[in-house]
Order: C-alpha cells, then structure tokens, then sequence
C-alpha cells in the first residue's frame, strides 16, 4: 500500500453504492487514476462536492500494490472552470476531451505534459474561445504528445511538393499522397489542401498559442476524422462520436 498526492483534473465520477462514488482523475505527474471515494454521496460529505468532471484538484489516495483502483483520502478543490457548464458547445467538447483522455490512457499512464495539454484546453474553453477549432487543436496537439503526429509533407509516393490540392492520408503507412497518386488499399481519410496546411499548425502549435487560431466547421472536421483514425491504428481505441453541433 502507497501514499500518492497530487494535483489532478477529474475526469468523471459514477454511483459505487448509495454513498460512494468511482472517480477517475488525470494528475499531473501520476497519469490517469481510479479511486473510490467512500461516503461521497452522502449529504455530509466535504468530498463529493470537488468531484464534477473538469474540476481541478487536489487529491491524495492510497493505491494498493499491483492494483488499479485505490481509495480516496482527502480532495479540494483548486477551481472550477465554471463557463464549461453554462455554454452548450463548450459542454458537448468538454466532455468528449474528458472521455478522449479517459479512453487514450490507461490506469497509471499519462504523464505532465498531457496533463497540462488538457489543463490548457479547458481552461482555453472557459474563457470563451470557439469550441469547435480548441477541439480540432486539442486533438491534434495531443497527436504529437502522443508520439503519433502525421507526416504531412507531400507526396508519400511520387515526391511532389505541397501544393493548393486536396490529398488523401494514407493511415496505414503515415504518408500524404497527392490526387494524382494511386489511392492506398488501406484507410484513408482524404484532406482539403487548406485542412493540411490547418492540420500541420494544430500539430506543432504551442500551448499558449491554443487560443489563437480559428478554423472553418469543415476543416475542424476533417482534422477531428485523421486523429480518429490515427488514434483507432496506432492505440486500438474507438473516441467519443462528435455529436451535434450547436447552431
């Protein structure tokens, strides 16, 4: 048995009995953990109160050795990032981020870097900034925290150099091929040229840069499907479906 602390956002928090709840969190330096909080649920709990999914906290929890589920001993609340729940897009994203991460990561995976990946997403949501492009930029960037960035340059097959066309990404082999390049047999998600050139900013930008680009819904989306896709090849994990978009 373990003594861990650490700052963490939660990720969710489901029903364990009439009084206890399940929580997930994503800490800074300890990765996604699963912990029972006992007597959450009850009125008088001081807990329960810290454990809505996107609160920042601070947490502590015993962790049995060689186990995946530990036991909640004290949380606070840091903040809350209270936009996220009185705006509907900004809603519908933050939960498909917080169950993106839940899904990526498993029990004690994730280190500080994605943590504060999330961190700046949220908050980049809270202050207002348009849904759909942090979603597409959050995706995007957490590629390349991830190891699995694409390689966008031109063309995987003949060599050309990028030019103002559409493409079509070749999941399997991580190659760009222009439209005049045999299709590949495999998946493929094909790509505007603009969507490319969006998709290599999204990439490399820096986290303080987050709020500052705004994409087109249709660029947004074909962003959103080559991370999909990328993601379901490399890690074998199916993400939330978009759902609709507020109009």
């Amino acid at each position: 048995m373990s003594i861990h602390a650490d700052e963490a956002i939660v990720l969710s928090a489901t029903p364990y009995s009439n009084t206890s709840l399940i929580a997930t969190f994503f800490a800074r330096k300890e990765g996604k953990i699963r912990v029972v909080a006992r007597g959450a649920r009850s009125p008088k709990s001081k807990i329960g109160v810290g454990l809505e999914p996107a609160t920042r906290v601070q947490a502590e929890w015993s962790m049995p050795t060689g186990k995946d589920l530990g036991t909640l001993r004290y949380c606070e609340t840091i903040s809350v990032f209270h936009h996220l729940w009185s705006d509907m897009e900004a809603m519908r994203l933050t939960g498909r981020i917080l169950k993106t991460m839940d899904r990526v990561f498993g029990a004690h995976e994730g280190q500080e870097e994605h943590y504060e990946w999330l961190a700046v997403a949220l908050e980049a949501l809270d202050s207002g900034a348009e849904a759909g492009s942090i979603g597409a930029l959050f995706m995007a960037g957490l590629l390349k925290r991830l190891g699995i960035a694409p390689e966008l340059s031109y063309c995987g097959s003949c060599t050309k150099k990028p030019g103002e066309e559409r493409a079509v990404f070749d999941v399997e082999s991580g190659e760009l091929r222009c439209s005049r390049c045999e299709l590949p047999a495999g998946q493929a998600v094909r790509l505007r040229a603009g969507s490319v050139m969006a998709l290599g900013e999204a990439v490399g930008i820096a986290p303080e840069k987050i709020r500052s680009l705004r994409f087109h819904a249709s660029i947004q989306g074909e962003i959103i499907q080559l991370v999909r896709a990328l993601i379901s090849f490399h890690l074998g994990v199916s993400l939330p479906a978009q759902g609709p978009r507020a109009e």
